[in-house]
């Protein structure tokens, strides 16, 4: 039976590994892919007594230029606005989830000049992009074009300002955050 043990101890640790890479075999099976991919797309990679390295991809400048204009044609408007975004964000626990802080947010819009809003036919707000829904809608001129929602994230967003008379759009930018004033 003595002779045992020393084979039993030796086997332990990768016994132990093996049970590891069973529990967490799906988690393994998609890092390795994820690893394989990012070979696969050129990222440079190299393996040796210090670790295993693996670089990022680098696009080709040309492709980078070609895809930006194609991601989003919404070019923000030169400043200064007259015309501009505001918000009020306020914590909510109730709608805490995942152990994520939640606070309602409302978005509007104002002007240097009240009367200048008017002349707005609708506001297309795009939210996050990982928003249920992130391109929201409001033709509402007596509540400024207002939009409610909750976030538990800070995050940029645009708004197209379509305009009555001259079918034009002003494009603007916010940032959105949960500072108190």
């Amino acid at each position: 039976m003595k002779d045992w043990i020393p084979l039993l101890q030796s086997l332990v640790w990768p016994l132990f590994v093996v049970g590891l890479a069973i529990w967490f075999r799906s988690s393994f099976r998609m890092m390795l892919i994820a690893v394989a991919e990012r070979i696969r797309s050129g990222a440079p990679f190299e393996a040796g007594p210090g670790g295993i390295k693996i670089g990022a991809v680098q696009a080709p400048p040309s492709t980078a230029a070609a895809l930006a204009p194609a991601e989003d044609t919404r070019t923000v408007n030169d400043l200064p606005h007259a015309i501009y975004m505001t918000h009020q964000a306020k914590r909510d626990v109730t709608l805490d989830r995942s152990g994520l802080q939640y606070y309602r947010i409302r978005i509007g819009l104002d002007a240097d000049q009240p009367e200048m809003l008017d002349d707005v036919e609708k506001v297309v707000y795009h939210l996050h992009p990982t928003f249920i829904d992130p391109n929201r809608i409001s033709a509402d001129r007596r509540s400024n074009f207002e939009i409610a929602t909750a976030a538990w994230g800070e995050f940029n967003m645009t708004a197209e300002v379509f305009f009555r008379r001259d079918k034009s759009r002003l494009v603007i930018e916010r940032y959105i955050n949960f500072l108190r004033a």
